[in-house]
């Protein structure tokens, strides 16, 4: 169904001095943990999944790295999944592509400009390349 919270709870960033060149970035979200959650709401509260996701940022070569932790509120679209899908994930550690693809698309849409403008202020590359324009003869 939909995404209702989140927190950040974790942001580390690091600047390494190493000579200029050409830096590739690996942007590395990862799903660590979910649990049984609960968010209260106008009308009342309400069950669902709280999902842990590391947010990982590597360069090439080691320029610097970063490490975002969050936590998201996931509500799936049928109420009752929430027990299957913790029941899958304690039993195989696999998750429905739908809670997946819902949770990393919303963490890349909130933490790559944040990341961004944590990594202008600390002069690092920006983890996605930023377009540029060239003047051609």
């Amino acid at each position: 169904m939909a995404i209702l919270g989140h927190n950040i709870i974790r942001v580390e960033f690091e600047k390494n001095p190493v000579p200029g060149g050409q830096v590739e970035v690996s942007l590395n979200p990862k799903i660590e943990e979910l649990r049984l959650g609960e968010i209260n709401l106008p009308n009342g509260k309400v069950k669902g999944i709280e999902v842990e996701l590391t947010y990982n940022i590597i360069y090439s070569p080691e320029v610097g790295k970063g490490m975002i932790r969050m936590i998201v509120f996931y509500l799936p679209r049928n109420r009752e999944d929430v027990d299957n899908i913790l029941d899958n994930w304690e039993k195989e550690k696999k998750l429905p592509g739908e809670l997946v693809a819902e949770v990393v698309n919303f963490a890349n849409n909130l933490l790559i400009p944040f990341a961004m403008m944590i990594t202008k202020e600390m002069g690092m590359p920006s983890p996605i390349p930023i377009p540029r324009v060239v003047v051609r003869q």
